[in-house]
């Protein structure tokens, strides 16, 4: 309501022939129309119209008489559509008309003027006071809405275009604040409007015409710059200004230096959030980015929720494969059971199982005894001349041997429900671990996203998708780039880096016909690169495998598995084992269940009773920590400050038993490190020359694996032969 007021007052300010004020009427008008109680808008034509030298009386009494008759009508009928409130306004303007002869005939004429103008702004005060109405509901403002507004903003310029103090002009600074404001929301739109509002000062106040021609450059200027800061903004307007020669001594009426000066204050001091809701809001691409980002952050928060769910889920389902505990004297008590029934039958019975303790242990001997296939004779306190000692034997080692199948059936079964436990529990952790990274991922990364996308645009590259956002306390950015422009991620990388501020490592890269796509994080303290060198017999396919793995929170894998033999399946059964380390990994799942999983999974999809070896590094690059699982691998080696370490584990190849363990070594690595892992080929043959060979490598490790796989080879090295040399920086 005091809105209202204030704003009819003000616009009662402008008058047509000093005495007709339309805006004032067409706000009454439009107020009604959208559903405003139009009392304060009454009161504030009252006070305006007695404002100025000349009285509006026209405009007072108009504005009383429809104010009173729509009451009357609301009153009666309880209803006035907008028609009817339309026609009561029209009729009662021309009803009043008559009161404007008191100042000469001539008023008559500009008095139907001030109608017409009347009705047409009350179509635009309508669509403001509708924006008004529905601000809260955070909504796309649309073109004709924002045109209205920006009608009206030119409308408010004009009520305070006489508030001049010697060279500063309020409406001036007010002109320039609102083109910058403008201009920073909606660009050329933005200029367009500044241009519009210089115009009507122009012809309002009759001043100078440069003033137009200095906010157009400014505007379009700005418009073009907005993208860089608010420093750029104002300096477009002091280039314009310098070049119209606005800052030269004149009317006030022009883009001087105080004017200047007084809006771009005011523009620095206007609050980057303000502007960004306001550009958010008018915008409608920047509208649809910003719905698109919401409904994936609720998807996200959604999906997160069900996961999590279903992981607690699976953790519950995990306890009803808990295994029982197993009784250690179930033999005890199948064989004692087989004794008595023999011995129930007997008369003598007591004077054996005088003392119970000492008689199960008789009966357990004696079965153990005949378990071997040893001849057995009664044992203290069975009676030496039991004629029932034949069947008691048999009984015993019945019982005996139905126990211990019993026993290993059930061990059999504990170490299944034991496994089964272990991978519904951890698979239910991944998903909670998985779902609660994903509801603290912040998309808050709009700038540098814009960023980014303008630098690999300037670059030359056709950016396809471009996301950015953080998990984990990582920085992720994936994109993905059309062809056919040829695309390294090195040079992909180094655009980004110079956008981000920061170094990155590339954790994923792939590639088809028609694009590339890569995933990059904020690089790590430390760098872990392979050198791999191989050699196979001729025509005949490597049974050796190798392979590297970027995970995303600043780790790293590096595999050497070796087939049995040589040869495309050899290959395969290698390749198999690290991509299921590979795959595990980036899973999420718990290190425990990964070193488990990749031989049980190995196992079940092993056809053909193959086996592989496996020797895997994984190394947290924030930290140093590396863990170095073995199945069946022989001896790696640690280089550091000249010194070799061996470090061995004892453990089966992958595929034979699903009960077989890797052996895991723990490291602390540091920088400049080497570590070297080679396949059996390399080993078989060189038990003495490995230590000296390493001992020798250079910076790159290339050389190291050669001179090796060349050593091995003069020895009389025929095997399938790889040496994978890491190195840490």
């Amino acid at each position: 309501m005091i809105g209202g007021f204030l704003y009819a007052l003000l616009l009662s300010r402008i008058r047509i022939h000093g005495l007709h004020a339309p805006l004032s009427m067409g706000l009454l008008l439009g107020c009604q129309l959208a559903g405003f109680e139009p009392a304060a808008v009454v009161g504030g034509i009252i006070l305006g119209a007695f404002a100025e030298s000349k009285p509006y009386w026209q405009g007072v009494s108009a504005a009383l008489l429809y104010w009173g008759i729509t009451r009357l009508v609301v009153l009666f009928r309880k209803k006035c559509t907008p028609t009817v409130r339309f026609l009561i306004f029209t009729l009662c303007m021309i009803a009043t008309l008559p009161i404007s002869l008191i100042y000469g005939m001539d008023e008559a004429l500009y008095g139907m003027i001030s109608l017409s103008v009347s009705v047409l702004s009350a179509m635009c005060f309508r669509r403001i006071c509708l924006m008004v109405k529905t601000i809260d509901r955070a909504r796309l403002i649309t073109d004709a809405e924002q045109i209205a507004a920006a009608l009206g903003m030119g409308a408010f310029i004009l009520t305070v275009s006489d508030a001049v103090f010697l060279e500063w002009s309020l409406p001036v600074s007010l002109l320039v604040l609102l083109t910058m404001i403008a201009v920073s929301v909606r660009g050329m739109a933005g200029a367009a409007a500044g241009t519009l509002w210089s115009i009507l000062l122009t012809l309002y106040t009759g001043s100078d015409p440069t003033l137009i021609g200095s906010v157009a450059l400014g505007a379009l200027g700005a418009a073009a710059l907005r993208d860089k800061g608010k420093p750029m903004i104002i300096g477009t307007f002091i280039l314009s200004g310098l070049l119209f020669h606005s800052f030269a001594v004149r009317e006030a009426y022009a883009m001087s230096i105080p004017n200047l000066l007084c809006s771009a204050l005011f523009f620095l001091l206007t609050p980057k959030s303000f502007l960004s809701s306001v550009r958010l809001f008018a915008d409608p691409r920047m509208y649809i980015e910003h719905n698109a980002s919401e409904s994936v952050k609720r998807t996200e928060h959604r999906t997160s929720q069900e996961l999590e769910r279903m992981g607690k889920l699976l953790g519950g389902f995990s306890g009803m494969f808990h295994p029982v505990p197993e009784d250690d004297n179930a033999v005890g008590k199948w064989t004692v059971q087989g004794a008595l029934a023999i011995c129930r039958s007997c008369e003598i019975r007591r004077q054996c199982w005088r003392d119970p303790d000492l008689m199960q242990e008789a009966v357990v001997a004696l079965a153990g005894e005949a378990g071997k296939g040893s001849r057995v004779s009664p044992i203290e306190p069975i009676d030496e001349n039991c004629r029932h000692f034949g069947d008691l034997c048999a009984s015993v080692l019945l019982s005996y041997q139905q126990a211990q199948n019993r026993n290993a059936v059930s061990r059999q079964a504990r170490l299944q429900s034991g496994f089964a436990e272990r991978q519904l529990s951890g698979a239910g952790a991944a998903l909670c671990t998985y779902a609660r990274e994903m509801r603290g991922r912040s998309r808050d990364t709009a700038l540098r996203k814009q960023r980014i996308g303008d630098r690999l645009t300037e670059a030359g590259y056709d950016v396809e998708t471009l996301d950015v956002y953080e998990t984990d306390g990582s920085e992720i950015i994936s994109v993905r780039i059309r062809r056919p422009l040829k695309t390294r991620h090195a040079a992909v990388q180094r655009q980004i880096e110079q956008a981000c501020g920061y170094r990155l490592r590339c954790i994923r890269a792939a590639q088809n016909e028609e694009r590339v796509s890569f995933r990059f994080e904020q690089d790590a303290e430390l760098h872990a690169t392979a050198q791999v060198s191989k050699t196979a017999a001729d025509d005949i396919v490597s049974g050796d495998a190798t392979g590297e793995c970027r995970i995303p929170g600043g780790r790293v894998c590096f595999a050497l598995s070796d087939g049995m033999g040589s040869g495309s399946r050899a290959r395969s059964e290698s390749e198999a084992a690290i991509r299921l380390l590979f795959r595990l990994y980036n899973a999420g799942v718990e290190k425990d269940l990964v070193y488990e999983n990749v031989n049980r999974m190995l196992l079940a999809q092993n056809e053909s009773e193959m086996y592989a070896t496996l020797d895997a590094l994984s190394i947290d690059l924030h930290t140093g920590d590396a863990e170095l699982l073995k199945y069946g691998a022989p001896p790696s080696f640690l280089l550091r400050d000249g010194q070799i370490s061996a470090i061995c584990g004892e453990a089966l190849p992958c595929g034979i038993l699903a009960e077989a363990k890797p052996s895991v070594i723990r490291l602390k690595l540091q920088r400049n490190d080497r570590i070297v892992l080679c396949s059996d080929g390399v080993q078989d043959v060189l038990p003495e020359g490995v230590e000296e060979a390493i001992r020798s490598m250079d910076r790159s490790g290339q050389k190291t694996g050669e001179a090796l796989i060349k050593i091995a080879e003069e020895r009389g090295g025929s095997d399938d032969m790889t040496v994978m040399v890491i190195l840490v920086a």
